[in-house]
């Protein structure tokens, strides 16, 4: 299961907040034409969802799923029910996994990173409420927005985050980041990067040694 988090849509549609929701609906609508338009369904009240109509191919096994009704420092009780019903269903054949997808500021705009099962929120509202609702046992692809310039104050992150893309930064995201997305997405639905976790005491020893 792939789930982006979000403020609510369409409210906030366009904004560096919700860069994984932009992500998820550019992948279904340019990039991977197998996947169905992303739709409500009575069993998902907290968002909607895609899946493949391609039954044989590897990405058959990806779930999409945009939650975009609540804010973002909500997402805990969307997330943690959506993937605890669809692990539910996926047990009876597969090893299901859930990943994450969100804005990072601690990256610059271009640019993603990978974070394994057990990593912190790193402040994120979102992450931290999924950590309170369901624990850390999830895997993270971080979007990079960038940080805003000349603040480091509480309210101009956030109006930063809440701000929209200029269009040179969607011609990034579209160009740069999107391929780098479905290049993952591919290796983690053949099972790469989805299972591995962060253990503290052994990536020290890593350090150190």
């Amino acid at each position: 299961m792939v789930a982006s988090i979000a403020n609510p849509e369409p409210k906030y549609k366009g904004t560096r907040h919700n860069v994984g929701s932009y992500i998820l609906d550019r992948i279904v609508t340019q990039e991977w034409q197998e996947f169905k338009p992303f739709e409500s369904h009575a069993n998902l009240p907290h968002g909607i969802y895609s899946t493949s109509v391609e039954t044989e191919s590897k990405r058959a096994n990806l779930f999409f799923f945009k939650s975009i009704y609540l804010f973002m420092n909500l997402q805990g009780r969307p997330i943690a029910e959506t993937w605890s019903n669809f692990s539910r269903v996926q047990l009876t054949k597969y090893s299901p996994a859930l990943v994450i997808i969100h804005d990072e500021l601690q990256i610059p705009l271009g640019k993603i990173q990978i974070r394994r099962q057990n990593t912190s929120a790193r402040g994120h509202n979102g992450l931290r409420s999924i950590n309170e609702s369901m624990g850390m046992g999830y895997t993270k692809i971080g979007i990079g927005i960038g940080k805003p310039k000349n603040t480091t104050h509480e309210k101009g992150v956030a109006d930063y985050v809440l701000s929209s893309f200029t269009q040179d930064e969607l011609m990034c995201l579209a160009s740069n980041v999107v391929p780098q997305v479905t290049s993952i997405l591919d290796e983690m639905a053949s099972g790469k990067h989805v299972f591995e976790v962060f253990d503290p005491q052994t990536d020290s020893k890593r350090k150190k040694s």
